[in-house]
């Protein structure tokens, strides 16, 4: 696509000695916050349904990846083509009733059998000691709590449910009660994450129309 190869040669050019000094002076390490907020815009987007909303954060989002790329390069970590190969040979990889020989999957927990398989055998998870080691610790606090739990029912690992009878008494206490809560979620087939997200939207609508008045 022509369009990504001149994106490319915008990146290349503001990270180049004429380039944007804000830009030249960043790093890999610099550019974190970004992520987590680009990230963040573009779910806000998704949740409200504005089409151009969600094509510029789309376009915010793919620029981070690029620019953390070139970055990448900068520091001599790797390279945009390492990146791009790396991802097109994983898709093929994981995917082998897709691409290869492997039987057609009929249901969701064939796919997801297969999916745990194949990603056990490849590099890098040899050195995984726990099931959990690939729960991002960043995530936030609902939404990692619902990967721990998708984590811990793979495993057969049961957290007894705690009683609730004032699950304000202490943090601990409240804490246990927001697991729980959790669990069920994510047994019935509910986004913890996204359903709070949801009511929190609903409820800064109605104060922002208050606040017209």
């Amino acid at each position: 696509m022509n369009e990504f190869q001149d994106l490319i040669k915008t990146t290349e050019t503001l990270l180049g000695p004429n380039g944007c000094p804000w830009d030249r002076e960043q790093t890999m390490k610099s550019t974190r916050p970004c992520i987590v907020e680009e990230a963040s815009e573009l779910v806000e987007a998704i949740d409200s349904e504005n089409n151009q909303h969600i094509q510029e954060e789309l376009g915010d989002l793919f620029f981070v990846v690029l620019f953390l790329c070139k970055l990448a390069e900068k520091e001599k970590r790797c390279t945009l083509h390492d990146v791009l190969k790396d991802l097109n040979d994983k898709l093929i990889r994981r995917h082998p009733h897709v691409f290869g020989d492997a039987k057609k999957i009929e249901t969701v927990d064939e796919l997801l059998a297969q999916w745990n398989e194949i990603k056990k055998k490849e590099k890098g998870n040899q050195h995984r000691k726990s099931a959990l080691d690939g729960v991002p610790k960043g995530l936030p606090a609902l939404a990692r709590a619902q990967k721990v739990h998708k984590k811990l029912y793979d495993a057969n690992y049961a957290v007894p449910l705690k009683n609730h009878s004032n699950p304000f008494e202490s943090e601990e206490a409240l804490g246990n009660a927001l697991w729980d809560l959790v669990a069920k979620a994510q047994e019935m087939g509910i986004d913890a994450e996204h359903a709070l997200r949801t009511t929190l939207v609903q409820i800064e609508g109605r104060f922002r129309e208050t606040e017209k008045t």
